[in-house]
């Protein structure tokens, strides 16, 4: 059997992602009722005015931000809301085949969605063409949802094999991340976050490309100033990402290192002055919560903020986890435990093949100050997460931050790679051809269990 699999043609990690993360994807966006994922109705509606033209939204007074949609676009109720309220609940077919009815109308009235209005529209642009073709050919609006759907999982699935294929580090890692539930079921959704997890995994793929025998030019680090430049004005706390670069051993490219945080800077203050403060609210209208209050009680107990943080991680580290990996719907949809288990296992093997060749070969391994930069960048930024939330969505000065959600490290996560010793071989894994197909061979059943445990659960809690 081991001489077989030593004479078939040489798997491609790319390509054996790329067959199931697609079977997996389908099963998210036709499973998965019409918005039960976390906050799909108002990435729709951002969607929407974008593809209108509206690249800034509005503000109305204090409490509401926006724009002008289709005076017919469903409200989160509309949109099935009762299902997420309700675990018995199957998928209504009543409720469902007369939201089928609606097409695009002409006339326009306001509508609020303080949460993704802020969002920039680079992430959302396929979507926005879906849906500037469905608006114009009049198209039913839950046509274009699925659409959306269609286009963002496309997309996501192009970023991260493409990632997958030009990495140089941790490609095995890269293949486990791009395919959790959490990060596909978001990438079938109208949300913006497979997209986003698809050009973070692309990021890092690329700087891994990059060694003292080849430290890139200025163009090639003005890409990846872009590419952060994205990911920072789509998520913010991910600016701390371009860090990382600043920690590679690259001779006569010191300066150029810098470029991907400079980036990143700049396009935060740029779109935090067009579109951040004309239209941020307070996202919530809980007893308590104030953005000003918040910030003006951490700045007077910053002593508190150790305990704060140790708190907050024994109250809800397991479940953020377990989110991270994939808790699917509106969170209300646990995998079954030992699921997770065997997700524990792909993720510490993945961990320990891309470990392998600095065993090989210690010319391969990663300087010490680029592992460390790389890690104190990822943890600023998880810390950045925290933080943003702490400010945003819980009450002032509560012991514990609340309403931390796994999927928000998922971008945070890919940067790992960067650590990683390299590879021997370009789009091989493991030192020899026959470890290399052995290795594609144990991931195809992951995955393979990975689509099952993923179909089957939705089409469970669902149908």
């Amino acid at each position: 059997m081991f001489a077989r699999l030593k004479t078939l043609p040489l798997v491609s990690p790319a390509i054996l992602y790329l067959f199931f993360a697609a079977l997996m994807g389908m099963a998210c966006i036709l499973l998965t009722p019409p918005g039960q994922v976390p906050d799909e109705r108002n990435h729709f509606a951002r969607i929407t005015q974008i593809s209108q033209g509206g690249i800034v939204g509005f503000k109305k007074g204090t409490r509401e931000a926006g724009g002008y949609l289709a005076e017919n676009f469903p409200s989160e109720l509309e949109l099935l809301g009762d299902l997420h309220s309700n675990t018995a609940m199957k998928m209504p077919m009543t409720e469902f085949l007369a939201l089928s009815e609606r097409r695009w109308a002409d006339q326009r009235s306001w509508f609020s969605f303080p949460n993704t209005v802020i969002y920039a529209p680079v992430t959302y642009l396929p979507a926005a063409f879906v849906t500037w073709i469905g608006r114009h050919a009049h198209f039913r609006i839950i046509d274009t949802l699925y659409l959306v759907r269609l286009a963002n999982m496309a997309s996501m699935l192009a970023l991260c094999a493409l990632g997958i294929a030009l990495a140089r580090r941790g490609t095995l890692l890269l293949i486990v991340l791009s395919s959790l539930p959490m990060a596909l079921a978001l990438g079938g959704s109208c949300s913006q976050d497979g997209v986003l997890i698809g050009l973070s995994v692309l990021t890092a793929a690329l700087i891994t490309r990059f060694d003292r025998d080849n430290p890139g030019g200025i163009r090639a680090w003005v890409g990846i100033g872009i590419l952060f430049g994205i990911l920072t004005i789509s998520k913010p706390p991910l600016l701390l990402c371009s860090l990382v670069p600043l920690g590679l051993s690259l001779p006569n490219a010191r300066l150029v290192r810098g470029i991907p945080f400079a980036c990143s800077v700049a396009a935060f203050e740029i779109w935090n002055r067009l579109a951040l403060k004309p239209t941020k609210i307070e996202f919530t209208d809980r007893t308590g919560v104030s953005d000003s209050g918040q910030i003006a009680w951490i700045l007077s107990h910053p002593f508190d903020l150790p305990g704060l943080a140790v708190r907050s991680l024994r109250s809800n580290l397991g479940h953020t986890i377990h989110e991270f990996f994939g808790v699917l719907g509106w969170l209300d949809i646990v995998l079954p435990h030992g699921y997770y288990r065997l997700i524990y296992l792909a993720v510490v093997l993945a961990v320990a093949v891309s470990l392998l060749p600095g065993l090989r070969e210690r010319a391969a391994l990663q300087s010490l100050t680029s592992v460390s930069v790389t890690i104190l960048a990822m943890l600023l930024a998880v810390g950045a997460v925290y933080f943003s939330i702490y400010v945003i969505w819980t009450p002032v000065g509560a012991p514990v931050v609340d309403g931390i959600q796994g999927r928000y490290f998922l971008p945070i996560a890919p940067f790992l790679v960067v650590a990683f010793p390299r590879a021997a071989r370009a789009g091989q894994i493991g030192a020899s051809r026959l470890m290399h197909q052995g290795i594609m061979a144990v991931t195809a059943l992951f995955l393979a269990a990975d689509t099952l445990a993923l179909t089957c659960v939705l089409a469970a809690r669902y149908w």
